[in-house]
């Protein structure tokens, strides 16, 4: 048998946390990568995986043979590019995930121009909004908004994204423009259905930060969908400034509460940490760095 071959399928099933989700990421079928997982058993002479058909979990061994399999394995990539020179053509997978709006606003045009530049790399970008264990999903980078927390993850940052709150001026014919946090309270809220103040607008305002409560009268999960409930006149919101920027050049969407405003963002480029670093993640790090100024 392959026995790196198994290695590799035996890291990747662990990190992606099931058969059926490394047989995606391999491209190959549930069967084959179960077989594979059987053969490296029988091989080894040792369980590696406890399976039953609602979990996987690792034996004693198999979180042994996980942490030096994949230390090998980075060894031997290591070892690849080092054979190779620095100066070697970029190949080989590079798997990205960055938040939708941006991510298909900006991100995907600057990840196409990567490729361009190194053809031989091959591009998986994911747009989600959701939080991703970069591990899990075998992620090499990923773009993040606000405070990061402690983790094993190195960070790059790339700038600050502003946030500000805004509406239609159908919707400010209408109802009016607040002013302040006592107006506010009185017009309905355009959100994400997953924002963690609800009914709620955390603002910072002249004297600090504040949060007005407000009737939520459109959600979604999705930010070019609020930006047209906004437009469309619903209510209020507070929106990223990097997306509604032609919104406003054009007049669709008006700043209110000019002296209010949700807590800027950092925005980092994050990606696992380790003794070897690919090259094509630390090249698509820089690059994304150098294209990105300017954005926020």
């Amino acid at each position: 048998m392959d026995v790196f071959r198994a290695m590799v399928t035996f890291v990747r099933v662990v990190e992606a946390g099931s058969l059926s989700a490394a047989a995606r990421d391999l491209n190959v079928s549930q069967p084959a990568i179960s077989q594979q997982i059987t053969a490296l058993e029988q091989h080894l002479r040792v369980r590696l995986i406890s399976r039953t058909t609602r979990q996987m979990a690792l034996t004693e061994a198999g979180s042994l043979y996980y942490r030096k399999a994949r230390a090998i394995i980075e060894a031997v990539a290591e070892a690849g590019e080092v054979a190779a020179g620095h100066s070697a053509t970029l190949t080989g997978a590079l798997r990205i995930q960055a938040p939708i709006g941006v991510g298909q606003s900006y991100i995907a045009d600057v990840v196409v121009a990567f490729q361009q530049q190194h053809p031989q790399v091959i591009i998986d970008l994911v747009l989600d909004d959701r939080f991703v264990d970069l591990n899990a999903q075998a992620v090499d980078v990923a773009i993040r908004f606000g405070k990061l927390a402690s983790s094993s993850l190195v960070a790059r940052r790339l700038g600050t994204l502003r946030r500000i709150v805004v509406a239609s001026p159908k919707y400010v014919a209408a109802h009016g423009s607040p002013e302040d946090e006592l107006s506010l309270g009185t017009h309905s809220q355009v959100r994400f259905n997953a924002a963690p103040e609800g009914d709620a607008m955390p603002l910072i305002g002249p004297s600090g930060p504040i949060t007005v409560p407000v009737r939520t009268a459109f959600m979604a999960n999705n930010a070019f969908t609020l930006t047209k409930a906004l437009v469309a006149g619903i209510g209020i919101g507070g929106a990223q400034l990097p997306l509604i920027n032609d919104a406003l050049k054009k007049g669709q969407l008006v700043r209110v509460m000019s002296s209010f405003a949700y807590a800027p963002l950092e925005v980092h480029a994050v990606y696992p940490s380790g003794r070897f670093i690919p090259a094509k993640v630390s090249a698509f790090v820089a690059f994304l760095e150098d294209h990105t100024t300017g954005i926020w």
